[in-house]
């Protein structure tokens, strides 16, 4: 897994396997500070087409933490597609000068012509369509709090927005039922929806014939 964009594209045992790693990890680092310089002499670089508080936050604590150099490009002062400078050009340069790009966008196609140019990993920090690792952040504090989330009745109150498409996506890969209550204007979209049904039919096929196997 190069990149980290939406989690219906990366396997389930590699979202477990992060999950996981991330528990071990922070127990590991309560005991020995030092043992968290994981990513020294690693630079993560961050672009924000949207504001962001509490993304920013978290990655900026977390690269320092990890022993890692961070770089904030304000797209106000830099290129980004603008000024004569390509998307492709934008991304090439930045390639040559960071380890992994955290990049929130506002539109999603964007953000993948943007990874399709860059030569280095980049990781999805929210764009119209779906915000991976709050989702990731949020499984794994419920399996701290209340255990393993498979199988477990999880429900979402609000807008069918990109939080709740990657709650979509979790929970066919972490297999939990999820119940969404959306205003009818505010409806998640439909593919969305049917591509979550589709995954589930597949979940319950497989359940069912394991079952009969045994």
């Amino acid at each position: 897994m190069k990149n980290f964009v939406n989690l219906a594209d990366i396997e389930k045992k590699d979202l477990r396997k992060i999950v996981e790693l991330a528990k071990a990890r922070k127990q590991e680092d309560k005991k020995d500070i030092e043992s968290s310089k994981r990513l020294k002499g690693k630079t993560l670089i961050m672009i924000f087409e949207k504001k962001s508080l509490r993304t920013r936050i978290s990655f900026e604590l977390a690269m320092k933490q990890l022993g890692g150099e961070l770089l904030v490009l304000n797209l106000k002062d830099s290129h980004y597609g603008n000024g004569g400078e390509s998307i492709h050009d934008t991304a090439k340069v930045i390639s040559q000068y960071g380890d992994v790009v955290m990049m929130r966008a506002n539109d999603h196609k964007n953000f993948l012509k943007f990874q399709k140019n860059l030569n280095i990993p980049i990781i999805n920090g929210l764009t119209n369509l779906s915000h991976p690792c709050q989702i990731m952040a949020d499984v794994m504090t419920f399996e701290e709090l209340k255990g393993p989330i498979e199988n477990k009745k999880i429900a979402w109150l609000g807008d069918g927005n990109n939080v709740v498409y990657s709650l979509i996506e979790a929970s066919t890969k972490f297999n939990f039922e999820l119940t969404i209550a959306a205003p009818i204007k505010f409806q998640p979209d439909k593919k969305i929806l049917s591509w979550q049904k589709i995954k589930m039919q597949k979940f319950l096929s497989l359940k069912i014939q394991k079952k009969l196997q045994i």
